[in-house]
């Protein structure tokens, strides 16, 4: 079978898996090693990164980086020249903008095209997976994966949930961020703080970087045995990511 019509196998089979409490989801629990519950932890990509896991293919979405943010995700894409507009087809990861303020919003699986529509499964949809029926203009864009005509095989142990993978390549631009500091990338560090058992206050991730955040950051670079200076600089921001230095 090929990688695309595995992945579309098995992302149709998820249809209709819903939430138990605020986000309490297995995919969430994939992605953290734990289950979580709360407004912190959406999983509209979470979903995507278990199915492209669970299928042995995690080096495909992201360089096998672990991310739970859509921006992230195009910022991917963007950067390796697999961002497309338009001729959408299945195996696409569409990204969508609801607000229209160039920011990410929502993320979903191409599993097919009929016209002028695209058919999207989308985890964190009215608390479930759901197949919606889009039109092409309210894609943003979509990564598209580098698929390969060979097969897929069973994940190894390297993609086990807990495991966060590193990219040869990324580029990406991280800016040093410290308290005082506000934006969606404040909200992204975050959500990888977050993601490793690492509290950044009760409101989540809302990208403000205040004292809790900071409290949270120098927590994570003592555990990392890295300079605990509350700055998230290069060392700190490729921890997060599990990108080796």
């Amino acid at each position: 079978m090929s990688q695309i019509s595995e992945l579309t196998a098995w992302f149709k089979s998820q249809i209709g898996t819903t939430e138990s409490g605020i986000n309490n989801v297995k995919y969430n629990t994939d992605y953290y090693g734990h289950e979580v519950n709360g407004e912190a932890f959406p999983w509209c990509v979470t979903f995507i990164w278990d199915g492209f896991r669970l299928c042995g293919l995690s080096s495909l979405f992201c360089g096998g980086i672990k991310t739970a943010y859509c921006p992230f995700v195009v910022n991917y894409a963007k950067s390796h020249n697999q961002w497309v507009t338009s001729g959408y087809r299945e195996g696409d990861i569409l990204l969508y903008d609801w607000d229209k303020d160039g920011t990410a919003d929502h993320i979903g699986y191409c599993a097919g095209i009929s016209g002028g529509n695209v058919y999207s499964i989308e985890g964190n949809t009215s608390d479930k997976v759901a197949l919606m029926t889009r039109y092409h203009g309210t894609v943003m864009g979509a990564y598209r994966p580098a698929y390969t005509s060979g097969t897929v095989t069973a994940p190894t142990a390297s993609e086990k949930p807990n495991t966060v993978q590193s990219a040869t390549k990324f580029a990406v631009t991280l800016p040093m961020l410290k308290k005082g500091d506000k934006g969606e990338v404040v909200k992204a560090a975050q959500l990888l703080l977050i993601g490793r058992g690492f509290t950044v206050g009760g409101t989540g991730a809302d990208g403000d970087f205040g004292n809790a955040t900071y409290a949270g950051v120098v927590n994570y670079q003592r555990a990392k045995k890295l300079d605990a200076d509350g700055i998230i600089g290069s060392a700190t921001w490729q921890a997060l990511l599990g990108v080796k230095q």
